[in-house]
């Protein structure tokens, strides 16, 4: 795969070894170097594997060694040291591979021979350590090696900032930009204890059985970084006996990925939604519209006529429902800052609202799409009026506890045993409705990535929250500073 290894041979004979070993000697390539002038230029001409310093006394063996560290801090070095030319103690301070003590008139051939296993060796050695920093540098993953303590031995460069900010940020605060600042510690000094003693009993099991584990889900730890997913595998790091020496692990960032399902999701939930409400709710009308046209050509009644009629009125709006739900369903991908005061307002204008009340108790600025929050509101400001009567009155505000606002009125409220099905497709207490308007409510939350829900508002009525909501403002601001009430119609330019 390889061609031989290349020797830099330095010394005050340099030359004439070089040219004896291409006579004589095969597995090496000998470039003969001067003492303290060549040694630099050879090493920048590249390609050289070893180094072989003879010193003899007669140059400064260090600075030579050291003009060789300059170059490079890992590419092995072999001194011949005649006496003591060059100190044991020396050798082992400039971090030579290997030392030998020769005479003067030692067989240098012989010698460069007896090194060539030696600098075999060396040279696949460091060709592995250079891959590994290669990977470890340039790798768009979170790699790293514990061991047995899981302490992090060697970790990747992109460890630190897989997630979120260029930098781990740990529960004390402290920051950790490099490799350098991980190495040495455990996931106890990275993360909180809860993540810390899940992935340290996996190191655990790993290290005691031998075991992988394989692609385990995770969420990304970091400020916001709640929708962020990670999968983790980590597999036995063994020496070249089979003696587990720790873990070897890989950390990989699968958010689009899981976004990318999560919308697959939602698209095959609203497929099936569709194929419910064509396969019944379209077909119930159409069958009466059917059934009616017969009598009607039978009897010629018009009051036939009036329930084809109806039937294809309610044809219309189911179609007009189901295409609402497919266009609302689509991921919102460029939500923009959003005041919620003016567009429950302006969705209330919208809505026939009757005598109705609306109590805005919000000053929040959210992350949405404009046009499908107000479609939101409007189709539960709808149910409100429906349901709650032409007095009812109805609040929108912050939901306080979390991240979030609420819709919330003082009709009868939705009882206990519906609240897991009031957002399915067909359910209704109203003959006149589709039973789409609520599912079409929880397919915009759902595309803006909001959690949804329906509980008791205070006076016992309805009240749907919306959970999980970016934006600004969203604090417990249910204060009667800032409120305002609003009939249908009034205040309307």
């Amino acid at each position: 795969m390889y061609g031989p290894p290349v020797v830099l041979y330095v010394g005050p004979d340099a030359a004439a070894v070089a040219d004896a070993w291409g006579e004589s000697g095969d597995g090496l390539v000998v470039r003969g170097a001067a003492p303290e002038t060549d040694v630099a230029e050879r090493l920048a001409e590249g390609g050289v594997d070893a180094v072989v310093c003879d010193c003899d006394g007669s140059f400064d063996g260090r600075a030579t060694i050291e003009a060789v560290r300059d170059h490079s801090a890992s590419l092995p070095v072999v001194v011949l040291s005649v006496g003591d030319a060059l100190s044991l103690a020396a050798a082992t301070d400039l971090g030579v591979e290997s030392y030998l003590q020769v005479d003067a008139d030692t067989d240098r051939v012989e010698r460069l021979a007896d090194l060539r296993p030696l600098i075999e060796r060396r040279r696949e050695a460091r060709r592995e350590s250079t891959m590994l920093a290669s990977l470890l540098e340039n790798v768009p993953l979170s790699v790293y090696f514990k061991d047995r303590q899981s302490r992090h031995v060697r970790v990747s460069d992109e460890m630190p900032r897989l997630s979120g900010p260029s930098y781990l940020e740990s529960p004390d605060g402290k920051r950790h930009h490099a490799p350098e600042d991980v190495v040495g510690k455990t996931d106890f000094d990275l993360y909180p204890s809860e993540l810390s003693e899940g992935a340290v009993a996996d190191d655990r099991r790993v290290i005691e059985t031998g075991e992988s584990v394989d692609d385990r889900l995770e969420h990304a730890y970091g400020d916001d970084l709640e929708e962020s997913y990670v999968t983790t595998s980590k597999a036995p790091w063994r020496d070249e006996h089979g003696a587990v020496l720790g873990v070897v692990g890989v950390t990989r960032d699968i958010t689009d990925r899981k976004r990318y399902e999560n919308q697959l999701e939602r698209q095959n939930e609203r497929l099936e939604r569709f194929a419910s409400v064509v396969s019944h709710d379209l077909r119930n009308p159409l069958e009466v519209a059917l059934g009616r046209l017969e009598f009607a050509r039978a009897e010629g009644d018009d009051e036939h006529f009036d329930a084809i009629e109806r039937s294809l009125h309610r044809i219309d709006d189911l179609i007009e429902d189901v295409l609402t739900l497919a266009r609302e369903g689509e991921t919102v991908s460029d939500p923009r800052p959003v005041a919620l005061a003016d567009v429950a307002r302006a969705a209330w204008r919208v809505v026939e609202t009757g005598d109705a009340t609306l109590s805005v108790e919000t000053d929040a600025t959210l992350l949405a799409d404009e046009s499908r929050l107000q479609q939101l509101l409007e189709n539960v400001v709808s149910n409100a009026v429906a349901h709650g009567g032409d007095g009812v009155t109805v609040t929108v505000g912050d939901l306080g506890e979390r991240q979030g606002f609420f819709v919330a009125d003082d009709g009868p409220g939705v009882p206990e045993a519906d609240r897991e099905t009031v957002f399915d497709p067909g359910y209704s207490t109203d003959d006149e409705g589709t039973g789409l308007g609520l599912s079409i409510v929880r397919t915009i939350a759902e595309a803006h990535g909001w959690e949804s829900e329906v509980t008791d508002s205070e006076s016992g009525g309805a009240r749907f929250e919306f959970g999980d909501v970016s934006g600004d403002g969203l604090a417990d601001s249910r204060a009667d500073e800032g409120t305002t009430d609003e009939r249908a119609g009034a205040g309307d330019d």
